[in-house]
């Protein structure tokens, strides 16, 4: 049974008919036939692939699909010709390993819909054939009359048919972190949820009172259940850092099989053997694939996850590490980076003047009153209990030292009701009636026709009503909140007299607002979400800094009203969103994503997980986050400081800049490689052997490259403005330092090839190239250490744990060519004077590399 539109616009005895139930509630008969029917009241969830799809899924992507071929064939060319099948077995064991990591970073939402479902894991108290029985809150259906009382979760969506001082926390699904009061009675016109006061809804809590509910949504068909549906119907992500390997592994591919088609063309222009010919195809695509290149990065990534741990940034995800370097857009909630959500007293305006702090000075026995009898807030051990704002005014009263032992009978009292906006309670004290009131300024004030000022009772006329107007704009502008309070007693039974006004704060987190301007200066935007009215979040907004001109602040219900195209445009102007609703959070993440954004959003209630789900970097906050949240988000901020955020992103764009080293390295060397090995097909020589290739690709090639992630932030990291990020690699500068670098290194290896050739014979030359690119590519790690500056200098040794590896491998190195392992390796015997000569071009390559940077960025200016 679906969820009517307008439940709260229809009268309960019209509900009743509709939903065929009455106060009695419905009969165990008809309700065991709904819940057959209709199912039971919990979300639905996808059905789970197996362990063994989801490892084969890893097969899926096209360099793994080429790999594979590579094996199937390798082992074919092997059997057929009676040789070793140790190539096959190599590459299937990189593509096992690669398969495994991939395995592991899985990721869905189906742990995110197991935590909704927890939800539902309660009791509920239900009325069935007018007797009142208490049930599994699963096994509730539409149409069920249910009980409410303080500290229930509310397992379903309902109608409020009678309630006292009836109050829940919504926050899990408005992002208003208020308590809102709720009565029963019909609304007009189209309310959004957070206005529609005679409802209650799925994940909501109470906080004070009781209520009895009509049941008219259960399951998938709740607010809550349409947040679900979100999170199900969302596809996994793939991180900017993911797409741009994909992309790299593409284009590889897309090369190698170019030259693998021309070489067998040439092989049989020249009838070269058609096995030589593939055998030597297996060692192209050995030499130009980057088998070890996930598995570097991976390892680049892990080590980083392990450094954000320790500022309170717990990675989910391994791609996400580099994202977060990327971002340029971060969107946030009030309550959860920007305030201590500590809600207290800021501004007081009585007796005509407006104090800020110094409290004890104000000497207004009926202000005090007033904000002790129209009070609902209890402590206990030190606790407080009830909603925000009584809470706020209950400090106020112990920090002027209140005396709370006042005698005095409460006569009556009307609560808080969402509709008048307004409080009532009468007491006597010392034999004398008061009637206090507190509430909204704009009810209370168009009512009062007289003020107190120091014990002095006048005439609310003009003047002053324009005096109270400014001031209570004034103090909105400052403040969360204003209240108003005013009193009648029995001299003026007829008049409402005017008492004050109380502002009140969320105190900002410093820190947080300090890291939000250092944003600002690096060209990332803060966006706030906020559940608060739009006044507030314009005075927020402003203090905090977000925003310059109350022209970037939109009413977020508006939003729902906005085409795709307008909303395209409308993401470009406005910073706060007032009044959002979970649905326009997805489709302002959704547009910025479009407009070519990577955006990171925070949050910890429910509503805020198919944003952060949807998101470049879903951020979880750890503090009071829902267990929701912390499942769909890629990271968990474990103490909610935006401080926190600023460190992962400059974490992210040291990685990202490293990982950027990894590639100039590993991609260089790699295409050097393989031209090398098309040109002695050309010439019809063996350059290199199999096992040659590996060593270089796998050891020589690979550690340098992990040891590349430790290198430290830049000084200036932060402060490089990531406003039009691109989510390529391939920049002008990085391009053209790897074409030059490319193209001088392999000219420079034939000539050298070709020089030992004339000298010695092709065995010893193939081994003085072997141990030459050895070298060259221990010396070219230290020169990816920056990529525009020049590395010769005191700090080319800053990176100690690739200084150390690097050493540990020319000793390595050296000990396996002077064992009897070397055999493998090289042939016996070389000269020494051709050790040195492969030294001394390795040395001369580097300082070209060094010497060369400044001219990169020379060239790149001129162009510009």
């Amino acid at each position: 049974m679906n969820l009517k539109k307008n439940i709260y616009n229809k009268s309960i005895e019209d509900l009743y008919k509709e939903f065929d139930t009455n106060i009695g509630g419905l009969s165990e008969k008809e309700a065991k036939l709904r819940l057959e029917k209709y199912g039971k009241n919990k979300l639905e969830e996808r059905k789970k692939e197996s362990a063994v799809f989801r490892y084969f899924n890893q097969f899926t992507n096209v360099t793994m699909i080429f790999l594979n071929f590579v094996v199937i064939f390798s082992v074919v060319v092997a059997y057929v010709r009676d040789e070793s099948y140790i190539d096959s077995i190599i590459v299937a064991m990189i593509c096992i390993i690669n398969s495994i990591l991939g395995y592991f970073q899985g990721k869905s939402a189906d742990k995110a819909i197991e935590k909704l479902n927890q939800m539902f894991d309660c009791d509920v108290v239900v009325f069935r054939d007018g007797k009142k029985l208490t049930i599994d809150a699963t096994d509730v259906v539409v149409g069920d009359i249910i009980e409410l009382d303080v500290g229930d979760y509310v397992p379903c969506d309902g109608r409020i048919i009678s309630q006292k001082n009836f109050e829940v926390n919504e926050s899990a699904l408005t992002d208003n972190s208020m308590v809102v009061s709720k009565q029963k009675g019909v609304l007009e016109g189209n309310k959004k949820i957070d206005e529609q006061s005679n409802m209650v809804f799925s994940g909501s809590n109470v906080i004070n009172g009781s209520a009895i509910i009509l049941v008219c949504g259960t399951g998938m068909n709740t607010e809550l259940g349409k947040i679900a549906n979100k999170l199900l119907n969302k596809k996994d992500k793939l991180s900017p850092l993911q797409k741009r390997i994909e992309n790299i592994s593409l284009v590889l591919v897309y090369i190698v099989l170019f030259l693998i088609f021309v070489m067998i063309v040439i092989g049989i222009v020249n009838k070269n053997d058609l096995f030589d010919v593939l055998v030597l195809s297996i060692l192209l695509t050995i030499a130009a694939i980057p088998e070890g290149l996930s598995s570097v990065i991976t390892i680049v990534l892990s080590i980083s996850m392990m450094n954000m741990v320790k500022k309170n940034f717990l990675i989910k995800r391994m791609a996400t590490v580099d994202t977060l370097g990327e971002i340029n857009v971060i969107c946030i909630g009030k309550t959860t980076n920007l305030t201590q959500n500590k809600i207290m007293v800021k501004s007081i305006f009585v007796d005509d003047k407006v104090y800020y702090d110094n409290y004890d000075r104000i000497n207004s026995d009926i202000f005090d009153r007033c904000i002790y009898f129209c009070n609902d807030a209890k402590k206990d051990k030190n606790k407080y209990f009830g909603n925000d704002i009584d809470i706020a005014l209950y400090k106020y009263l112990e920090n002027i030292n209140f005396d709370f032992s006042i005698d005095y009978d409460k006569v009556n009292e009307i609560p808080f009701d969402y509709e008048k906006k307004k409080m009532e309670v009468t007491v006597k004290v010392n034999g004398s009636n008061y009637v206090f009131v507190k509430g909204s300024p704009d009810i209370i004030l168009r009512n009062v026709n007289k003020y107190i000022s120091h014990g002095k009772i006048n005439d609310y006329d003009d003047d002053y009503k324009e005096k109270v107007l400014n001031m209570e704009k004034y103090m909105s502008w400052e403040s969360l909140e204003v209240i108003a309070l005013a009193y009648r007693d029995d001299r003026y039974k007829d008049d409402l007299i005017f008492i004050g006004l109380v502002g009140f704060f969320d105190e900002f987190d410093n820190v947080s607002i300090k890291a939000i301007e250092n944003c600002r200066k690096t060209g990332i935007d803060s966006i706030l979400f906020t559940g608060n009215s739009i006044s507030t979040a314009k005075a927020i907004a402003l203090e905090a800094g977000l925003i310059t001109s109350e022209d970037e602040v939109i009413d977020g219900r508006n939003i729902d009203n906005m085409t795709d195209d307008e909303l395209y445009h409308a993401v470009e102007k406005y910073k706060v969103y007032s009044r959002i609703t979970p649905n326009a959070k997805l489709r302002i993440i959704e547009m910025l994503k479009h407009k070519g954004m990577v955006v990171a959003m925070t949050g910890d209630g429910v509503n805020d997980a198919p944003a952060i789900q949807e998101s470049d970097v879903g951020i979880g906050l750890g503090v009071n986050g829902s267990e929701v949240v912390k499942e769909v988000a890629d990271c968990i901020l474990t103490d909610n400081s935006f401080l926190g955020i600023v460190s992962g992103i400059e974490e992210g764009r040291r990685i990202s800049l490293n990982i950027k080293k990894v590639l100039m390295y590993i991609i260089t060397t790699n295409i050097i490689e393989v031209l090398l090995l098309f040109v002695a097909m050309l010439l019809n020589v063996e350059m290199f052997t199999a096992i040659q290739i590996y060593w270089i690709n796998l050891v020589t090639g690979t550690v340098p490259a992990i040891m590349l992630a430790f290198d430290k932030s830049e000084n200036e990291i932060l402060n490089n403005n990531h406003k039009n990020s691109n989510l390529s690699f391939f920049t002008p500068l990085f391009i053209i330092q790897m074409v030059f670098s490319i193209i001088v290194k392999t000219i420079v290896s034939l000539i050298l090839y070709f020089y030992f050739i004339d000298k010695t014979d092709l065995n010893i030359a193939n081994s003085l190239l072997f141990i030459f690119l050895i070298i060259h590519e221990f010396l070219f790690s230290f020169s990816c250490r920056n990529l525009d500056k020049n590395v010769i200098n005191k700090n080319i040794f800053a990176n100690k744990h690739l200084s150390f590896s690097i050493l540990l491998l020319v000793v390595f190195q050296i000990l396996i060519l002077c064992s009897d392992l070397g055999m493998y390796f090289i042939v016996p015997n070389i000269e020494v004077k051709y050790i040195f000569i492969v030294i001394m071009v390795s040395l001369v390559l580097f300082f070209v590399d060094e010497l060369s940077k400044p001219l990169y960025s020379w060239v790149l200016k001129i162009r510009r």
